[in-house]
Parts: structure tokens; sequence; C-alpha cells
């Protein structure tokens, strides 16, 4: 199966205008919705008017025959979209990267993404942590992990990438007690952090896959929602530790193409007895 026409060259600006002005209404800019409107969103001429440009040029924008447009046009799309910070932020990206980075991690002949002796550091620091961590990449691969954030998912594979633990692994949907909302967080986070990047060759392998096998998944990613957030709530139904409560703290790596490290910070004292019964099994497994 080929990765859609979205991530062609141009497409994913283009997809990404069309679908988020089919989400505002008239009535968000103040306008007439009229008696027969052919569109659920704003027109595209309604658009342009908001954003302060030709109806001609919006048009060539969602047809994808113009790539680039201004940081002026780009604020003035944002308004007329009404694009949180996060939103504004990817459509920036798109807006000024014609081509794709892709080839970097390619050329390294390294999954991580990430230099040997970096990863090694970063290693290091999961290891001291006390708490359940995983290093994640920009496509949401599982780098590495300690201990504690290798057990967290255990029974559940595969564990190699996070949405394809979410979307693939047998019995996620029972392990992950709110599995639909976890479901559009994790795709629209991948959107988030793949940003600019969308046509990299590895997420060209793993959207086919999520895109064949998930009808969830496939719906979610048409829809261009983003996700950024710094700590969300997470609850697990772990196979041996039971139910478990967790803040999950997202911090990012400065210099490191869009890697984070994510940790998991017992929320109640009944998850804090329940991970440290974890500790007693077997070795970790090292990632990669």
């Amino acid at each position: 199966m080929k990765v859609s026409s979205a991530h062609k060259s141009g497409e994913p600006l283009a997809a990404f205008l069309r679908a988020r002005r089919d989400r505002v209404r008239p009535e968000h800019h103040r306008l007439a919705p009229g008696p027969q409107r052919q569109v659920p969103g704003l027109r595209r001429d309604e658009v342009a008017f908001l954003a302060g440009i030709s109806t001609d040029y919006y048009v060539r924008l969602e047809q994808g025959r113009e790539r680039r447009p201004s940081p002026a046009v780009v604020k003035g799309l944002s308004r007329a979209l009404l694009l949180d910070a996060a939103a504004e932020r990817y459509l920036r990206e798109l807006s000024v990267t014609e081509t794709v980075r892709g080839g970097e991690d390619d050329e390294a002949g390294d999954a991580s993404g990430m230099a040997a002796d970096r990863l090694d550091a970063v290693h290091q620091l999961l290891d001291s942590m006390t708490v359940p961590a995983l290093l994640v990449n920009r496509w949401l691969d599982i780098v590495d992990s300690n201990a504690l954030g290798d057990l967290l998912h255990e029974g559940l594979e595969p564990r190699d990438n996070y949405a394809r633990m979410v979307f693939l692994a047998p019995g996620a949907q029972e392990f992950f007690t709110d599995w639909p909302e976890l479901a559009r967080c994790v795709v629209a986070a991948l959107r988030a952090q793949a940003g600019s990047d969308a046509g990299s060759a590895r997420l060209a392998q793993l959207l086919p896959e999520l895109l064949a096998h998930s009808e969830v998944f496939k719906a979610a990613w048409g829809e261009h929602h983003l996700y950024e957030k710094a700590i969300d709530h997470k609850q697990f139904q772990h196979p041996r530790a039971g139910s478990l409560a967790l803040d999950q703290h997202v911090l990012e790596l400065p210099g490191s193409e869009g890697h984070r490290i994510w940790a998991f910070h017992p929320a109640d004292d009944a998850t804090s007895k329940a991970l440290l019964l974890l500790t007693t099994v077997r070795p970790r497994r090292r990632a990669g």
C-alpha cells in the first residue's frame, strides 16, 4: 500500500488547510451561515477574505500549486482557521519546507536517529530515574527505556513504536483504560512531532501499516489534529500490577532532532506500590 497523496511534495500543506477549513464554522467569525451552504465549514473565498489574501491564491494553496506562503500569509491563515499555537507552528513548518529533510536517519544507518555517545548518555540518565521512562523519537519509535519503562507496557507487542503498540498490539484496548482518547492523542502527537518531516523515509514505512490495519488510525490521521502537552494523565490496566494511575511528563532534549523523554510518575500511593512490585521480575530488555 502506498502512502496517500497527502504526503507528496506540496500536499501536506494543502491537505492540512482543507481539513482545518472544514472545522471552522461561519458563525465562529460572525459570518452569516446562509441558507444553502455546500461545505461543512468555511468556503475558500471566506478563508481568503479572513486571511487577507486573494481567493485565487488560497485556491492554489489548497490545490498544492503554491507551497511557500509568506510569514504574513501564514499568520493570516492561522487567524482565519482559528489555529492554536501548536497548529500555527505546524503550518509554519509546512510552509517553509518544500523538500523533506529525509535521509538523515537512513544515511546514518541508525534507527535511533541519535548519535551513539548521546544515546549512551541518555541511557544512563534513564537508568538513574526511579519512575518508568522512555526515550521516544519524532516518529514515536521507542528508542530506549529504563527497567520500569520496559515493564510498564509488559504484555503488549509490538513495543518498538508507541503508535504501533496502541493500534496494533492485541489487548491494547483493554490495557489502556482510556484507549479511544489515547488513540486520538497518539495520532495527533505523531502528526505534530513529525512536523515538516512528514515525508520522511521512517514515516513512509510506518504509515502504510497503520493506515491498512486500523480504521481508527486512518480516520484520525485524516482529521489533521495536533497534540502537544508537557504533562498528561494516563490510566493503565497492567496484566500483573493491576490498575495504574500515572502522570506522564514529556521532557524535550535540545539538539536531538525531536527526541523526548516520557517519564511516568505515580499519581497515587497504590500505583507507587504496584510499580515497586514490577522491579522484582526479569532483567530489562534493551531497546534496539
